[in-house]
C-alpha cells in the first residue's frame, strides 16, 4: 500500500474548484494503486467536492484532527472540545477584534458582525448566531480571522491562557486554530496507521501551513508548496509550485516517475539535510 494525503486550501485547490490537471493526475495515481486521502480544517460539507474530485480512496481528516470520515462522510471518530474550556475562550476573545468561527457537527456558529464566516458558509447550511459567549452544541475547534499584524500576539496571549488546555495552532496568514489538547492532523493519521495490518509501504503528504506540520512529520515525504508557511519550507522534502501552478499535479508527476526514489525533484528545490 502507497498512501498520498494532502491538505485541501492553497495546497490541492483555491476556493471550491479542483483543477482538471489535478483531478487527472489523481486519476493516474489511483490507477497506479495508490491511495487517497485528504487531511483538511474544514468540515465534510465544505470537503466533499474537493473529496470527491480526487477520488478519495481512504478515510479522510477533518476539523484538523477532530473527526475521521470514510470515503463517504460517514464519522469514524470524533474528539471534541470540552464544552466549559469552548466558552472560556469565547469569553476571552469575545471582545477582539476579529472573526470568530466555531465549528460543530457540520454546523458553523458565529456572530452577526463575523461577515465572512456568514459569507463563506452560506451556501452550506443554516449558520447559528451567537449573541453571546456561550456554547450550547458540540465543538471541534475554535477559528479566528484577523488582520495579520495581530497573530503574534493573539497567539502569545492564547498560549498563556489556556496553552495547557488547547492546541493553538495558526492554520493560514489570518486564521488561528484552536483545538483540544493532543489534536492534529498528525495524530489522526496516527490513528489511522494503527489500524492497518502494516504500516504503509511510503507516505507522501502535502501542506502548506503549520496546521499541516504534525502531518507531514509522520510522512516519509512531506511536501509544500513554494508559498508555504516558512516553517514548513524548513522542514519539507520537496517544494512544488504552487497552487495556482497545480503543484499537487507536478507532485504526483514526480512520484509516478520511474526515478521517483532518486532523482531530483523537476521544477522544484530539494532540501539539503533532509530525506531528499
Amino acid at each position: 500500500m502507497k498512501l498520498f494525503i494532502t491538505d485541501i486550501d492553497d495546497t490541492l485547490s483555491v476556493g471550491e474548484t479542483v483543477a482538471d490537471e489535478v483531478r487527472g493526475a489523481c486519476s493516474h495515481l489511483r490507477d497506479a494503486g495508490w491511495e487517497i486521502m485528504v487531511a483538511t480544517g474544514r468540515t465534510y460539507s465544505t470537503a466533499r467536492g474537493h473529496m470527491e474530485a480526487i477520488g478519495v480512496t481512504r478515510p479522510s481528516i477533518l476539523y484538523n484532527g477532530g473527526r475521521i470520515v470514510d470515503p463517504g462522510g460517514r464519522p469514524l471518530y470524533s474528539r471534541l472540545m470540552e464544552e466549559n474550556l469552548a466558552n472560556r475562550i469565547l469569553e476571552y476573545v469575545w471582545t477582539l477584534p476579529l472573526e470568530l468561527q466555531v465549528s460543530g457537527d457540520e454546523r458553523i456558529s458565529c456572530r452577526e458582525t463575523d461577515a465572512q464566516t456568514r459569507s463563506f458558509f452560506a451556501d452550506v447550511g443554516p449558520i447559528r448566531l451567537l449573541t453571546e459567549p456561550v456554547v450550547t452544541e458540540p465543538v471541534f475547534r475554535v477559528c479566528l480571522w484577523m488582520d495579520s499584524r495581530l497573530m503574534p500576539k493573539v497567539e502569545e496571549d492564547l498560549r498563556g491562557r489556556f496553552g495547557c488546555e488547547a492546541e493553538i495552532c495558526p492554520g493560514g496568514p489570518q486564521f488561528m486554530d484552536i483545538q483540544p489538547l493532543g489534536v492534529s492532523k498528525g495524530s489522526a493519521l496516527d490513528r489511522l496507521l494503527a489500524e492497518l495490518p502494516a504500516r504503509p509501504e511510503v507516505i507522501v503528504a502535502a501542506g502548506d501551513h503549520c496546521n499541516d506540520r504534525e502531518l507531514l512529520r509522520r510522512a516519509d515525504i512531506a511536501a509544500s508548496p513554494s508559498n508555504a508557511h516558512e516553517a514548513l519550507l524548513r522542514e519539507a522534502d520537496l517544494i512544488i509550485p504552487p497552487v495556482s501552478e497545480h503543484g499537487i499535479r507536478t507532485l504526483i508527476d514526480h512520484i509516478l516517475s520511474p526515478a521517483f526514489s532518486a532523482a531530483p525533484f523537476p521544477h522544484a528545490t530539494t532540501r539539503p539535510g533532509h530525506r531528499l
